[in-house]
This record gives C-alpha cells, structure tokens and sequence, in this order.
C-alpha cells in the first residue's frame, strides 16, 4: 500500500536510510491485519503519525520484472491532525514538501500525476 500523507497543506515524505531517498510512507499487510489497519500500522511506523484521518483511494496492480507475476495494492490518503516522534525502523527522518522532492525514491513523475489528481 501507499499512504499519500498531507499535514498543514503540504506532503509528507519519509527519508529512507537505506535507499538515501524520500519515498511515501508504506509497505504490506500482515497476517492477520485489514487493509487498513496496515495502512494506519504502517503511516505510524514510518512517520509516528496517529492522530489522521485515513480514507482509501483506489487499487493498483504492480506486475514484477518477470512479466507473469504481479502485486496489488491499494492508496490511501492520511490528514494528519498532528505529527508524533518517529519510531525506530528503516524511516531516518520526516520532512514536508509542497512537490515530490527531486531524490524521490520511485518515478516522480507518476507520483506527482497522482499527487495532482487528489489536489
């Protein structure tokens, strides 16, 4: 899943520590877990955001390199009524951005059609 997150009218993007990138909060469903209480699971560990109101997009489908298998997904949109302290994971910092930043970790240009299409 993909979690586009907006506080005080501007985007908020996660730095990845690993990848040396901004990238959206997100990741995948756990056993156990719905879809959305992924989507609020993962918007926490990747932001400390819990305060936000969450609502689901659409779907999507992601076909592997291979050419036969693929993933599907959903995108949601957070409004974060207040930012919390960032919890230790794979996130380094959070920072916020009127655009998607120039070190955007997947393709900016699709990310930013997107972004645009919800404001």
């Amino acid at each position: 899943m993909v979690i586009f997150t907006r506080y005080q009218d501007k985007w908020v993007m996660c730095w990845h520590k690993y990848r040396k990138s901004f990238e959206n909060p997100g990741g995948h469903v756990e056993e156990g877990e719905s879809a959305m209480q992924a989507a609020k699971r993962e918007l926490y560990e990747e932001t400390g955001i819990t305060d936000c109101d969450i609502i689901p997009l659409w779907d999507y489908e992601q076909p592997w390199d291979d050419g036969i298998h693929k993933n599907n997904g959903r995108v949601y949109l957070a409004i974060a009524h207040c930012l919390g302290e960032l919890p230790e994971s794979e996130m380094d910092k959070i920072e916020l951005f009127d655009e998607v930043p120039e070190n955007f970790t997947y393709d900016r240009e699709l990310a930013t059609k997107e972004f645009h299409i919800i404001f």
